[in-house]
């Protein structure tokens, strides 16, 4: 008989060392190369001048105002997918999922799979799919913010498509990326709902796409537009902490798409990624009392205070929120009393 264990104690071991150092040894990576171009003292020396009278509340309000109108979305998407949950009884198990985030996004939006399947009894692989849907239907919108303002910004046009400007490579970010939407959703709502699409019909992975009208992806878009709305006008009034502007425009364009980059679960929790990206995308189009790398660092320390305190903020919430859970929600983990 062969031994069909692929991996000795050693590399097991090796293996998670390594997928639990990686994103911090990236990050970093990433900060090193980052301060290259930015001076540390000068960071630290915008972090000491900061406006904690603007800061902090603004913080606090983006804060709680996510935690409460996430845990909004959440009852909303479950609802329209069958699952009867309110607002109120969503609240300590989307909070409770937070904690999760500290690892990366996908993993925090898979513990939200995992606790509605023990919550709700959802099979896990149903809540997966109503998961990833919300995902999909985030990263389009945060591409629909990117494309209302894009082409109001100068010498942002169709034709730039054919540049090899800065102005073209957005512009053909968001045509290939929209292109790419139409694509799928056609995809999903023709090719899934034919006889030839039986091999794809059995995963249950992608049952919400399969399911899912074209009215439904929009309502869920005007309901989570809120959370993303309020982000981009919480930065631009944070901003002035550090004495800092940025044309709200211009936020609207390129915030979603550091957003986008933040949430690829290369680092922990986006430390690095995105820093650089507010560097390489935001730091441009800032105007403050310095020349340009007195502003570079000032986006620098506001970018790196911001994860801090925003990512301490969610985990405390997750903590409280975790405590809260009713105790039949435990009894049914240890028994393993939901379907899988």
């Amino acid at each position: 008989m062969s031994d069909t264990n692929p991996l000795t104690p050693p590399q097991k071991s090796l293996k998670t060392v390594v997928s639990k150092l990686g994103p911090w040894v990236i990050a970093i990576g990433v900060l090193y190369f980052v301060f290259q171009s930015v001076s540390i003292t000068a960071v630290i020396e915008s972090v000491r001048r900061v406006n904690l009278a603007i800061f902090l509340p603004l913080l606090l309000l983006h804060l709680l105002f996510t935690f409460f109108w996430d845990s909004n979305v959440y009852s909303v998407l479950f609802r329209l997918f069958k699952v009867p949950v309110t607002f109120r009884e969503m609240l300590p198990y989307r909070g409770a999922s937070y904690l999760l985030f500290v690892v990366n996004v996908f993993v925090g939006q898979g513990g939200m799979a995992f606790i509605m399947n023990r919550w709700k009894k959802v099979p896990i692989k149903r809540a997966s799919s109503i998961v990833m849907f919300a995902m999909f239907t985030d990263y389009y919108l945060l591409l629909a913010f990117c494309l209302a303002g894009a082409f109001r910004l100068p010498g942002v046009d169709l034709v730039a498509f054919f540049d090899g400007s800065d102005q073209g490579n957005l512009v053909r970010f968001i045509v290939i990326s929209w292109s790419l939407f139409a694509l799928q959703i056609g995809y999903y709502r023709l090719y899934m709902q034919s006889p030839r699409a039986k091999h794809v019909k059995k995963f249950e992975i992608f049952s919400t796409f399969r399911e899912a009208p074209i009215t439904l992806y929009l309502k869920l878009m005007m309901v989570r537009s809120g959370t993303f709305v309020v982000g981009i006008f919480v930065n631009y009034f944070s901003l002035a902490a550090f004495d800092l502007h940025v044309p709200l425009i211009y936020l609207f364009v390129y915030l979603p798409i550091v957003w986008l980059i933040s949430s690829i679960p290369i680092t922990v929790m986006g430390l690095g990624t995105t820093q650089a990206a507010m560097l390489w995308l935001v730091a441009r189009f800032a105007e403050g009392s310095g020349g340009p790398e007195e502003i570079a660092a000032a986006i620098l320390a506001y970018s790196l205070l911001w994860w801090f305190c925003f990512n301490r903020g969610r985990s405390l919430i997750g903590a409280v929120c975790l405590f809260r859970l009713p105790k039949d929600f435990w009894v049914r983990y240890r028994t393993g009393g939901s379907s899988g």
